[in-house]
């Protein structure tokens, strides 16, 4: 997996000398921030954490097309708790992890419990950026950033991933305890889905050469293709739910199942007619509507 933690030491080490943070202002108690009626939804598992770090369980990210404006809400336990206790959450806004600083991020947040800092990366080191847009709130139990896309590069597609750090100084040496989330690579955004981008979905169906009269068709999902996330160890992603509805040409048919996506056939008069089906796979606060189209034999 990416090494957050030992990505971060540098930067951490720099921070703690640092007399005053150049982004730091104390923390607002509440903001007018963007409503949105769906959102991207990211889960990470719950006590996960090592060496007293805070425990990040979800990330939910929303964004206005209008405004530009874009929210992060980080949800956890212990959670940039202290100067020791820190949060961060990197931007990979080109959604390539092979562009930017280690990892893929081309900008970056850190919050503690009174302060925060907004840098981007120059190529070789995390530096102050000016901002007018950014504005961080919240308590130990969530911490919500909010930024205009402007100020990030104006990007449609990102990737993001949150960091909980727990930072003992040893002498020279920094001591870490730490969550990431996800644990291996990034999260995906896109400004229009309001959520992951789904690029693909891989369907199955059984039997695999498709509806016959009189029998009865399964259909599944086997895989969601997303843009490049930077996972070391890579994984099948598979959707949280799914769905169908079908049409026989003009006869609505019932599915049985799961996601009511078994379908019986009729044995008459159906060989040779169109069989519509529209699967809606749900993942991660998206639903994406997958159109299917079989002769039957």
């Amino acid at each position: 997996m990416f090494d957050h933690v030992s990505r971060r030491r540098a930067a951490v080490r720099s921070r703690l000398k640092r007399a005053g943070p150049v982004a730091a202002v104390l923390l607002v108690a509440a903001l007018a921030l963007v409503p949105s009626a769906s959102s991207g939804n990211y889960g990470d598992a719950s006590g996960d954490s090592t060496g007293g770090a805070g425990d990040i369980t979800s990330v939910t990210v929303s964004g206005d097309k209008g405004s530009g404006q874009l929210v992060f809400r980080i949800t956890g336990a212990n959670i940039a708790s202290s100067k020791q206790n820190v949060l961060f959450l990197d931007v990979d806004t080109d959604a390539n992890p092979s562009t930017g600083s280690p990892g893929g991020a081309e900008y970056s947040f850190y919050v503690d419990n009174d302060s925060y800092d907004f840098v981007h990366w120059n190529g070789s080191d995390w530096v102050a950026t000016p901002y007018s847009t950014v504005h961080v709130s919240g308590g130990t139990g969530e911490i919500t950033i909010s930024v205009n896309r402007s100020e990030l590069g104006n990007p449609t597609d990102l990737n993001f991933s949150a960091t909980a750090l727990n930072v003992a100084m040893n002498g020279t040496a920094v001591q870490l305890g730490s969550d990431s989330a996800p644990d291996d690579g990034e999260y995906n955004y896109s400004i229009d889905a309001n959520g992951p981008q789904i690029d693909s979905v891989d369907v199955q169906t059984t039997p695999s050469a498709g509806p016959r009269a009189g029998k009865r068709l399964v259909i599944a999902p086997t895989a969601l293709h997303l843009p490049p996330d930077g996972r070391t160890t890579p994984a099948t992603v598979l959707p949280e739910s799914y769905s169908c509805t079908a049409k026989l040409g003009a006869r609505t048919l019932t599915g049985t199942g799961t996601g009511g996506c078994t379908f019986a056939i009729p044995k008459k008069k159906a060989r040779g007619k169109t069989l519509t089906v529209q699967l809606t796979v749900n993942y991660e606060g998206v639903a994406k509507v997958v159109p299917l189209k079989f002769k039957v034999g």
